[in-house]
Formats: C-alpha cells, sequence, structure tokens
C-alpha cells in the first residue's frame, strides 16, 4: 500500500483507506489520483507500470513522461511527448467513466477505466487481458491458411476480395457474434499521382503504403485487405471503435514519417483518407452493412478535403 498523506479533502482522504483494504492485493493496477492529478495511492501492480518508485506520489504528466522517456509501463506513439499529455490532459475528467485498452511494452493488454469519485478524485483500474485479446486466434490461423497464391494481392502481400469472401464465410460459420470494426482506406489523388509518375512509380506507391498500413498492425490484431486499385480495407475483430481509431492514427503518423513525394497534393506528400465503423457481426449481412458505413465515411472524408479520419456516426 502507498498513499500519501498530503490530502486537502477529507472526502478523500476517507476514500484512501477503503481503497487500499480493496486493492492491496488486488492482480490489477489502481491508482488513485487527487483533483491536481497527483497520485494518492498506488497497489504494486501499478507501481510496476510507472518509473517511480512505491511510495513517491508522482503527477500523472510525470509518470507518462518518464514511462515514455525509459519506455516502460503503457506505450505512447507520439513523436512530441509534450503535445500528447496536454491533448490528453484536455480530455482527462470530462467524463465520470470511461473505459480503453492499451498496451504495454512487456507485451500486455490493459483494460483500463476511469472513474471520478468524490472530492475530484480520479481512480484508474488496468486489468490485464492478454489472453482475452488472443481469443481469435484460431481464426487469424484459418486466415493465414486462407493466403493462397488465388487468395493474395501479389503486387502488396496482402490479402485480396477473395480472401475477404473466405473470412466472411469463416466468421459466419463460427456460429458467434463478433464486434468488426471497418478501417477503409484510400490514397488521395492517387489517379494525379499515376498520370504524372506514371504506373510503374505508382505500383511502387502502392506498395510502401501497403507496408506502413501492415506496420502499423500489431500480430493478429488485425487482417489488411486490398481491395483493388488504392483502397484498402483493415478487419478488426472483438476491437472498439476507439482501438481502431488508434490503429489509423498509427498509420497515419508512419506514412507522415515516411515522407513518399506526391505533386498533386497540397502538401507534396502522400496522403489517406480513412472511414471507420463498427458492428456486431452475425451474418454476411450485417458485414456488408459495416464495410458499406466504413466506406461512407471514407467518402466523407474525402468530401471534406481529403488526408483525414473519419469515423460512424461521426461521418
Amino acid at each position: 500500500m502507498a498513499f500519501s498523506s498530503n490530502d486537502k479533502t477529507d472526502l478523500l482522504a476517507d476514500i484512501l483507506p477503503v481503497t487500499a483494504r480493496l486493492f492491496d492485493n488486488s492482480d490489477a493496477a489502481v491508482s488513485l489520483f487527487d483533483d491536481q492529478d497527483r497520485l494518492l495511492y498506488g497497489n504494486d501492480p501499478y507501481y510496476d507500470l510507472i518509473c517511480h518508485t512505491p511510495g513517491t506520489h508522482p503527477t500523472w504528466p510525470d509518470i507518462v513522461r518518464d514511462n515514455y522517456v525509459k519506455g516502460h509501463g503503457l506505450i505512447v506513439e507520439t513523436d512530441d511527448i509534450k503535445l500528447w499529455i496536454r491533448t490528453a490532459l484536455s480530455k482527462r475528467r470530462t467524463q465520470h467513466y470511461r473505459q480503453f485498452e492499451v498496451d504495454a511494452w512487456d507485451g500486455r493488454w490493459l483494460l483500463m477505466t476511469e472513474t471520478l469519485v468524490s472530492g475530484g478524485g480520479l481512480l484508474n483500474i488496468g486489468v490485464d487481458i492478454t489472453q482475452a485479446k488472443n481469443i481469435t486466434t484460431a481464426l487469424k490461423q484459418e486466415y493465414q491458411n486462407a493466403l493462397v497464391k488465388a487468395e493474395t494481392d501479389l503486387l502488396t502481400g496482402m490479402g485480396n476480395r477473395r480472401a475477404l469472401e473466405r473470412l466472411r464465410k469463416i466468421l459466419v460459420s463460427k456460429g458467434r457474434h463478433f464486434q468488426v470494426t471497418a478501417l477503409m482506406i484510400d490514397i488521395d489523388q492517387f489517379k494525379p499521382y499515376n498520370d504524372t509518375l506514371g504506373h510503374l512509380q505508382g505500383d511502387l506507391c502502392l506498395q510502401q503504403v501497403a507496408g506502413i498500413i501492415r506496420s502499423g498492425l500489431r500480430e493478429g490484431e488485425a487482417y489488411p485487405i486490398r481491395l483493388g486499385g488504392d483502397e484498402f480495407l483493415v478487419l478488426m475483430l472483438d476491437a472498439s471503435l476507439s482501438l481502431a481509431q488508434q490503429v489509423a492514427q498509427r498509420i497515419r503518423n508512419r506514412l507522415s514519417a515516411s515522407a513518399i513525394p506526391h505533386p498533386a497534393t497540397d502538401s507534396g506528400l502522400v496522403t489517406l483518407s480513412m472511414g471507420l465503423a463498427s458492428r456486431d457481426i452475425g451474418a454476411s449481412e450485417s458485414l456488408s452493412s459495416l464495410l458499406k458505413d466504413a466506406d461512407d465515411a471514407l467518402y466523407k472524408a474525402k468530401r471534406d478535403g481529403r488526408n483525414r479520419i473519419l469515423s460512424v456516426p461521426d461521418a
């Protein structure tokens, strides 16, 4: 048990010993922050996630920054940690309760919850869901087995439309419902790229973009498909829309870092438009509806100016 005795709020002071009794021996990573985002309490699993000695009481921004610098604990993917922290702080405490998935440098996945408590405190609980993330292992193997030559796009090495159809049949045959999130991706102004630089350079661009998309997907996390031309699809099983948004931003960041020249865009670089949608899939018809939702979001992203990510129902 480790908690601060410099509490300014009686309500939080009352909560601290209760929190300790509940969570000192828990396997979950539990922490309680005060209204200034200083750590009041953390159990042993929580201190294992941060670069601070048990019994110390750093602020949340200090924890995030130190973990980022040392490559420890929960992963933060950004090139500008100060900006990331400012953005995160602007969203923190805006909801009474929220949950999200995060991964750690040691390979674990955690389901995190944040709950506002009396006195301005913020209670965080992280539960290890690594095993749950692997429940689609058998399906992943079937997908890999399906990527025979006839179901592989020769240019990019991704699955093609035949692989998508096979995946659709596998989903239906399992006899259970999956939450499936679709990420539809289109290269902005690809026709002018081909017209200006030629089809050989266009093929090279497609290969580069496909490689960036695949590099942004963690093993077993998603199934990449080239639908044709410059349009790609990523299907994520048992994944939330918020997780898919993180993946989309990861792909966008990696493409930006690659700085592929494009003579016909305002930025002079290759950019992507992306549309996201999520549904509970139990039949092939519902998968078709999911893809239509993602496609609608994609085309709204392109109409709104390209180089952006839009999600249903925001689209």
